[in-house]
């Protein structure tokens, strides 16, 4: 088979174990609205000459109302702390299996993270700290002044 008809198999194959989440095949993303954020998690392919391998990242958006305030996320390996984390593919039966072991190590690393970062304290609290988490969930440093200014009114508007 082909690298794309392998991506086609793997992602179908997501796609039926995931039925809640909305795919936005254009962007190979999984969209879930859980209360005021939005739940990602996206699929990136690495491809080779005969083959690819998978990798995911979570990200949680917070909204207010509709407009779009910051998003933090994380590679899942990096989140497990394990570095990046791979699927290979190289046939049909990699395709579906990898699928299936990719939505296992969701539930185990990326539904958790998805989770705790979706409690505005917590990422507010986490970019005060500053440090190793952090640079996880917003690798931007630059930008890690801006989140807090707006997680902090945020929060002040909500209570």
């Amino acid at each position: 088979m082909k690298v794309s008809e392998l991506q086609e198999v793997f992602l179908t194959e997501l796609c039926s174990l995931l039925p809640e989440w909305k795919y936005v095949k254009s962007q190979r993303t999984f969209k879930l609205k859980s209360g005021n954020c939005n739940w990602y998690l996206h699929i990136s392919c690495i491809n080779h000459v005969s083959d690819f391998d998978a990798t995911a990242d979570v990200a949680v958006e917070f909204l207010d109302k509709r407009k779009k305030l910051i998003i933090v996320g994380a590679e899942l390996g990096n989140i497990e702390g394990v570095g990046q984390r791979r699927f290979p593919v190289a046939s049909y039966d990699d395709a579906v299996g990898s699928a299936r072991r990719l939505k296992l190590y969701f539930e185990a690393v990326g539904l958790p993270f998805l989770n705790l970062y979706s409690d505005p304290k917590v990422v507010l609290l986490s970019l005060k700290k500053g440090g190793k988490e952090a640079m996880l969930i917003s690798p931007l440093l630059t930008l890690h002044d801006q989140q807090i200014e707006i997680l902090s009114q945020y929060i002040e508007a909500r209570t």
